[in-house]
């Protein structure tokens, strides 16, 4: 597994999303809602991967949002909302295999970080470039980490 950080910009982007404080056993079964509650919401406006950011991650519960990127505004309804994301540097690593590895990418991150004498513009994000039903082994990751200019 490659988890070497790259320099990259990000162009800003809009989407909805869905935000909920949940235990960690539970994150499969929110994604899972979730992204289906955005599909239906977002029809045919989809513009990219779907992705979470990470506002908390502790034992008493992961803050997060679920998020479909989107070309053109939907209507929203019932917990799904709309979100505007700023463009601008970030770091960012493709992480291949499990979701439960990440950990090494996200140390990867902070480390480059460090050693680069960066700051966080932003919560942490994974864009998921395969299904979930891909094979551990197989499933595509890009961790991204936005960086105040």
């Amino acid at each position: 597994m490659d988890t070497t950080p790259e320099l990259v910009t990000l162009e800003p982007e809009t989407g909805i999303a869905i935000r909920a404080k949940v235990a960690i056993s539970e994150l499969p079964s929110f994604f899972g809602a979730a992204f289906s509650e955005l599909a239906t919401c977002a029809g045919d406006k989809v513009a990219g991967p779907p992705f979470a950011r990470y506002f908390t991650f502790d034992p008493a519960g992961v803050d997060v949002e679920a998020i479909f990127p989107l070309r053109a505004q939907v209507a929203v309804t019932g917990r799904v909302h709309p979100v505007a994301l700023p463009g601008g540097p970030a770091v960012q690593v493709k992480h291949v295999g499990s979701y439960s590895d990440l950990g090494l990418t996200y140390q990867s991150i902070e480390e480059w970080i460090d050693d680069h004498h960066k700051q966080k513009a932003d919560v942490i994000r994974e864009v998921y470039l395969t299904a979930p039903t891909v094979p551990p082994t197989e499933q595509v990751t890009l961790v991204v980490q936005p960086l105040q200019a």
